[in-house]
């Protein structure tokens, strides 16, 4: 498992708009918590997950397209340095003490007992048809871009700024 740190820039109104993200989070995370420090303009999260890199960015960038195009994603190892106050660098960086807030930890589980899909394959054989199935479902359930939304960020950033979600999305529209 791997440990990861989003920063998503934007502007944010209230610590709600950071439950709302943790929540669309929630399938990615593999560790017990997901741990997260709000501000107005840059929210952290902190979790581990077992999930690909690659498509763990395709999944956040689906998860906040309405919300923010800004953020970083980065593998949290021995050579990563951050500067946070104290308090909160311990608070945001211990996975296995959970969150303060009651709310986010009872609706993270509804989220994974939601999953219930992933119950059904015990085997280790059967992991890459379980990622396969898994990343079905959560296409099914991200906020697909329009093409109108698509052709204005190929017309601004060009075509290599699309990412797979995008990219598979565009093709979709061109077989119609």
């Amino acid at each position: 498992m791997t440990n990861y740190l989003l920063t998503v820039i934007g502007t944010f109104e209230s610590e709600q708009d950071c439950t709302q993200i943790g929540m669309s989070l929630t399938p990615i995370v593999d560790s017990r918590n997901l741990k997260f420090q709000p501000d107005k303009k840059v929210l952290l999260f902190y979790f581990a997950s077992e999930v690909p890199k690659e498509e763990l960015f395709d999944y956040i960038t689906g998860a906040l397209y309405s919300v923010s195009n800004s953020f970083i994603l980065t593998e949290v190892s021995d050579k990563v340095s951050v500067s946070l106050p104290e308090e909160v660098k311990q608070h945001l960086f211990d996975l296995e003490t959970p969150t303060e807030d009651i709310n986010m930890r009872l609706e993270m589980v509804r989220i994974k007992n939601n999953l219930d899909f992933m119950d059904q394959f015990e085997e280790e054989e059967e992991d890459e048809e379980v990622m396969a199935q898994f990343w079905l479902n959560l296409k099914d359930k991200l906020k697909k871009p329009s093409l109108d939304q698509i052709l204005d960020k190929i017309c601004c950033d060009g075509v290599s700024s699309l990412t797979a979600f995008e990219k598979e999305i565009l093709e979709t529209y061109s077989k119609k």
